[in-house]
């Protein structure tokens, strides 16, 4: 497809003034609101990032929806997506200022790019023309997340900002399934609840009104996994082997939290070592994959040894192994929401996570009973390094015990971290 043929399909506003509502939905994330806020204040380019399928372009056609509204002239907000063609910036821009005659060296124009992480060089075009002109809007997306952000880093470092679209949260569920804007979460706290069972399954917008969990697994097995291998992985690295992808997949989905040996991983997939681990640093560079460092507080520094392997989100895990433990699904879920990068193990002691540095370091222990025991590990870890506060969060009720808080699971999922940490 010829570039000026793509751009007219894409920008069907240049001649209607409007984006469709099927491409623009109904429902607002959190992350059109902070995207809405950042474009209407800073000159920065703003960069989309996250999984496949959790609604990035949607965003987007969103955020030309809303410029419309404002007033900016159809013929200054030009999309195109990366998917369709490989183009340089500057032949869409010269082809929209053809096609249109918008000036776009001159006049204020906003740029849409969708899957800029296929586009090879992209952070060096887009930061030349940031530079070279100032009323150029950039708006980028893409699912190679770890690659978008390098990029940005070494490109457009103070030219910028990242913002991560994340599955849905659990109010953000609720909201899409009945059609209702949450203002206030405590009015709506307890019929949000009834759903956490089906929302660890599919919190992602193309599945929050699906049942059949046979058809949730095929989609996260296929327009998820299978797409980011086949397509975004393969494209961005040389000699990739998806067979070995697939494999390590279904080893890592199928226990999550899984102490990574590669030795041991090579050995049963008869590969040799570095190729294993070339492969494992593939599927955490698409954000298949998170790898929970081991914290060495004495040393302020992470071992290599004994890092953890989980699924970027606990759908995943269950789509590959839906009879899995509801203490691993718990553990799983927690440590994809609140972004955890750390534990701490020394011989039989262990915490699951740590949020924070220093001596504000804060210790998780994810627990899937109802009652608050077993927490020595926890007490010790306190006790050891001089730490302030601990977290539980559990399946019972809110409890402050010294200088442990236990808060529900709920309560994460509905308020976030730091409230679930506030001491009353």
């Amino acid at each position: 497809m010829e570039t000026e043929e793509a751009l007219r399909l894409l920008n069907d506003w240049w001649l209607t003034g409007k984006v469709k509502n099927e491409l623009t939905k109904v429902y607002r994330r959190d992350a059109f609101e902070k995207a809405i806020e950042l474009i209407g204040k800073y000159r920065q380019a703003i960069i989309l990032t996250g999984l496949r399928r959790v609604g990035k372009s949607t965003i987007m056609y969103q955020m030309i929806d809303y410029l419309l509204r404002t007033g900016i002239k159809p013929i200054n907000i030009i999309y195109f997506t990366m998917d369709y063609k490989w183009a340089d910036i500057t032949n869409i821009l010269d082809t929209c200022q053809m096609i249109t005659g918008i000036n776009w060296k001159s006049e204020k124009i906003y740029v849409f790019l969708d899957e800029i992480q296929k586009l090879r060089g992209w952070g060096e075009q887009v930061k030349m023309l940031y530079d070279a002109f100032p009323n150029i809007h950039f708006v980028l997306s893409g699912s190679a997340s770890l690659q978008l952000e390098r990029t940005a880093m070494d490109s457009l470092a103070g030219r910028h900002f990242m913002l991560e679209v994340p599955v849905l949260s659990l109010t953000e569920y609720f909201s899409l399934r009945h059609g209702i804007d949450v203002k206030n979460v405590k009015l709506y706290e307890g019929e949000i609840s009834l759903e956490i069972e089906q929302y660890l399954r599919k919190p992602f917008p193309e599945l929050v009104n699906v049942d059949d969990q046979r058809i949730i697994n095929e989609y996260l097995r296929e327009s998820v996994v299978s797409r980011i291998i086949g397509l975004d992985l393969t494209a961005e690295f040389k000699d990739t082997d998806v067979n070995l992808l697939n494999s390590l997949i279904e080893i890592f989905f199928s226990e999550p939290g899984m102490i990574l040996n590669v030795d041991s991983l090579s050995r049963a997939l008869a590969r040799r070592k570095q190729e294993v681990e070339r492969h494992i640093y593939m599927l955490e560079f698409s954000k298949l994959i998170r790898i929970v460092k081991n914290y060495r507080p004495s040393a302020l520094s992470e071992s290599r040894k004994l890092r953890k392997i989980y699924p970027y989100d606990v759908s995943l895990a269950i789509a590959y192994r839906p009879s899995l433990e509801r203490g691993i699904v718990l553990e799983t879920l927690i440590i994809s929401r609140l972004n955890i990068s750390r534990y701490w193990r020394e011989g039989n002691k262990e915490i699951d996570g740590l949020m924070g540095g220093g001596k504000d370091i804060i210790p998780i222990e994810i627990k899937a009973s109802e009652n608050l025991r077993d927490i020595k590990w926890l007490e010790y870890f306190l006790d050891r390094f001089n730490i302030k506060r601990g977290l539980v969060i559990y399946n019972g009720n809110r409890v402050d015990k010294g200088k442990i808080t236990a808060s529900n699971v709920k309560d994460v999922l509905l308020y976030g971290f730091r409230e679930a940490d506030r001491r009353n």
